[in-house]
């Protein structure tokens, strides 16, 4: 005989009953004497019974998503911003740089949830801060495909103008200055009245116009702070670099320059490493300097020099002996390199000779004399000099930074005026021309 076993019922169950949501397939199955008995039942009889209120929850939220329709609008703005930064972001650390680069796609998600959702919380949603959100907004809105920063000159009047972008572009491809760095360039606008504005607004536009500039590539070593002089004549570097021209011959360009103001005070170009022309250099630079035999005590100039023999030798230390020099040997007598002037000679080399494949010692040395020496010491303007010129800086003119303000302050003002005043052609936002 088969004994029957009691059946164990789910507490969910008994829950269920108590609240009349007991579907008909399991009213059923269980005797009214034990529904009867459920009903009754304390519900602090079972430990935990408190969570069976989210249970309820769920189920009435359930209810109302399927009668009501905003609710389901709602949730479809939630999934499609879900979906955009899905589709944006993938995988990445640097979160709100990734969303900038799609920050038209993110502003018309937030914007197609405005009416169901709302703007604050899509945009907590999105994970960016109001103020963010709010300058993508208008980037997007006031987006002008006349401008090169993509902006509306009404709205962003403080951008260049037209004219001071065809400037720029003119300048920036202009085979003159392409031997130039563009910090070089933007100092020299500044000095000439061309364009003024600053160095970083010459690389932000310079990047935006796409503007490949044919320079020469280098290794650039970065060194910590060297040797610096507080004035011209104090500190000078020696050194000869080579550099092989198209008839295969080696030629020897020897330079000798200031440390304070990065100024050509004498060089060479020779078909071999010698004293005697290292001497002539020597004799040169102390003669520019006005420098004059002397016993005294007086502040001697440091000359730094590299360990080779055309630089240690007795003509040259007995002609120096006359003079108020003290000749140092980098990383000898002293611990710091002659990275001043090696840096010098990459310069030279990448932005001015290697670019023009000169032929022989001649046109090389005609070169030199014609243009690379002019135009580095009188006419290129140096970042480190705050614009100056090495030959401004060895002759210690001081860089007036009050005139180079108002210059700029003048500029932006006029900027202000005329691209609030010329605008583009057909602009949606009432632009004219």
């Amino acid at each position: 005989m088969q004994v029957q076993t009691r059946k164990s019922y789910d507490t969910r169950v008994k829950y269920l009953v108590r609240k009349g949501l007991l579907p008909d397939i399991y009213r059923k199955q269980i005797h009214r004497s034990l529904i009867s008995k459920w009903k009754k039942e304390e519900p602090e009889k079972y430990i935990g019974y408190e969570l069976n209120d989210n249970i309820e929850e769920l189920y009435e939220l359930m209810k109302k998503i399927s009668e009501d329709q905003l609710m389901q609008k709602t949730l479809r703005s939630f999934y499609r911003i879900n979906k955009t930064l899905k589709d944006i972001i993938g995988t990445g650390r640097e979160y709100v740089n990734k969303l900038k680069e799609h920050k038209y796609k993110v502003v018309d998600s937030i914007q197609r949830c405005r009416k169901t959702i709302g703007i604050g919380k899509a945009i907590k949603l999105i994970g960016i801060s109001r103020s963010t959100y709010r300058t993508w907004a208008m980037e997007t809105f006031f987006r002008c495909g006349q401008s090169v920063v993509k902006l509306c000159n009404n709205a962003y009047p403080q951008q260049l103008t037209v004219n001071e972008v065809h400037r720029m572009h003119k300048m920036l491809s202009n085979k003159k200055y392409l031997h130039w760095p563009i910090i070089s360039v933007a100092y020299y606008g500044m000095k000439k009245s061309l364009l003024k504005a600053h160095p970083n607004t010459w690389y932000k536009y310079a990047r935006l116009m796409k503007i490949k500039r044919c320079r020469k590539k280098k290794f650039v070593k970065k060194y910590d702070e060297g040797l610096r002089a507080e004035a011209p004549n104090e500190k000078w570097h020696a050194d000869i670099t080579e550099i092989q021209t198209a008839d295969g011959k080696t030629s020897y360009i020897y330079f000798v320059v200031d440390n304070y103001s990065r100024y050509i005070t004498s060089w060479r170009v020779a078909s071999k490493i010698s004293a005697k022309i290292r001497l002539e250099t020597f004799i040169e630079t102390i003669r520019n300097a006005g420098l004059e035999p002397t016993k005294t005590d007086e502040t001697a100039t440091e000359l730094i020099v590299d360990g080779g023999s055309e630089n240690n030798n007795k003509k040259v230390e007995t002609f120096i002996e006359k003079y108020p020099i003290e000749k140092l040997v980098a990383l000898k007598d002293i611990l710091a390199s002659n990275a001043m002037v090696e840096s010098l000679n990459k310069l030279i080399k990448y932005d001015y000779l290697f670019p023009k494949q000169l032929q022989n010692q001649t046109q090389l040395r005609n070169y030199m004399r014609d243009f690379v020496i002019p135009d580095y010491n009188t006419r290129r303007p140096h970042g480190s000099l705050s614009g100056l010129t090495p030959e401004e800086a060895y002759r210690q003119k001081k860089v007036n930074f009050k005139k180079i303000r108002e210059k700029m302050v003048a500029a932006h003002k006029d900027r202000i005026c005329y691209n609030r005043t010329h605008q583009c052609l057909g602009c949606p936002f009432g632009c004219k021309r």
